[in-house]
């Protein structure tokens, strides 16, 4: 896949196609949905709020994405008392509230601290959480320099760049815990868009070099094929276990990120990486698949070890790590595609290139 406009807006396009059948009766969207199954199974706020911030990205720079985020954003609220609503997904109704300008920050922010202080506090949450946590954060400090964001982002990019970075510039899983150690791709780019936005906004001045170092360790660590490896050791900045290497890493993960970085810095290596990602979709793997199911309304979720090495394979190269011992390598014989998806790959498809259509310009 090149990075060219017109493969660019046949993503978008083929993202805004797949959403409706993955949408629930009762307009919540769905968790997975599973090649030649039509029916959406399972039912998740955190992947709606995703999709909502996506298509507001997209609506912005003129598309119709057939629901109304608005929407969206009210079913998510009215239950926004769920146990299901973790400490990181007030992070992402921050973001939507930033990005909408909808007033409820202050309230937002309020909520935030009462979930965390029954959640473990930030020590607590996995690293993808925190990252939606210190952007929400971030935008809403951007937007009213003088309201209670401020002094939650600065305990929150403390806990980023004091408690959880890693000496290698990668960002460990959590504040404790025994997989403290051990974070997966999540952690790194969600923390790099975290900072890079908190940078562009100047709202700290240690953010974008940690974004660019731990960005610059990952690019490192990027598959020879362009794939965007699983589980790191954060000691030590280095690859424990390539699988599973997910889709939406590869088109829309990595992209929301290091564009905004490239933005930033003007850096060039950063979109060589994406573009490197993106051909890894449509063949460029190991197993030469075109991960894009356009039967099915999927792009297929991820290739993967199969059902039952796997487990044993992950626990095997982190006993691994923690002794010191190397961790190889590539058994792509062993190796299955994930013939699911799930309804926020579509929606970060949408956050990272909407409007961004031209960002890799020749890029092949």
């Amino acid at each position: 896949m090149s990075g060219g406009r017109a493969a660019i807006e046949d993503l978008i396009a083929f993202s805004i196609e797949s959403l409706p059948a993955m949408r629930l009766d009762d307009g919540i969207y769905c968790f997975e949905r599973r090649a030649g199954d039509p029916q959406p199974h399972g039912r998740s706020l955190r992947y709606t709020l995703m999709v909502e911030l996506g298509m507001e990205r997209a609506r912005a720079h003129g598309y119709d994405t057939r629901a109304d985020p608005a929407e969206l954003d009210e079913l998510v609220l009215r239950e926004v008392d769920s146990p299901e609503v973790e400490s990181g997904d007030i992070g992402l109704l921050l973001w939507t509230d930033a990005r909408r300008e909808a007033g409820r920050g202050e309230e937002l922010v309020e909520r935030l601290e009462r979930r965390l202080a029954t959640q473990g506090g930030l020590a607590g949450r996995v690293g993808m959480e925190l990252g939606w946590i210190v952007t929400g954060l971030a935008l809403q400090a951007a937007a009213a320099p003088d309201g209670p964001a401020r002094a939650s982002l600065r305990r929150a990019l403390d806990q980023l760049l004091v408690e959880n970075r890693a000496p290698s510039a990668l960002f460990r899983h959590s504040g404790a815990g025994w997989r403290r150690r051990f974070p997966n791709f999540a952690t790194q780019i969600y923390s790099v868009l975290a900072l890079t936005l908190v940078a562009k906004h100047g709202l700290d001045e240690r953010a974008e070099g940690a974004a660019r170092a731990a960005a610059d360790r990952l690019l490192a660590l990027q598959l020879p094929d362009g794939g965007w490896p699983w589980i790191f050791d954060a000691e030590r900045g280095t690859v424990v276990e390539r699988y599973e290497v997910y889709s939406v890493h590869q088109d829309a993960m990595a992209p929301m990120a290091l564009l905004e970085l490239a933005a930033l810095t003007g850096e060039r290596r950063y979109l060589d990486a994406v573009a490197r990602g993106l051909r890894w979709i449509h063949g460029h793997n190991e197993l030469e698949a075109d991960m894009v199911d356009k039967d099915n309304g999927l792009v297929l979720r991820s290739i993967r070890r199969r059902r039952g090495p796997d487990r044993a394979m992950l626990a095997a190269k982190t006993a691994a790590a923690r002794a010191g011992l190397p961790t190889p390598g590539r058994t792509a014989r062993l190796t299955e595609l994930n013939p699911t998806d799930r309804p926020y790959h579509f929606g970060w498809v949408l956050e990272a290139w909407c409007g961004r259509e031209d960002a890799l310009g020749g890029t092949a």
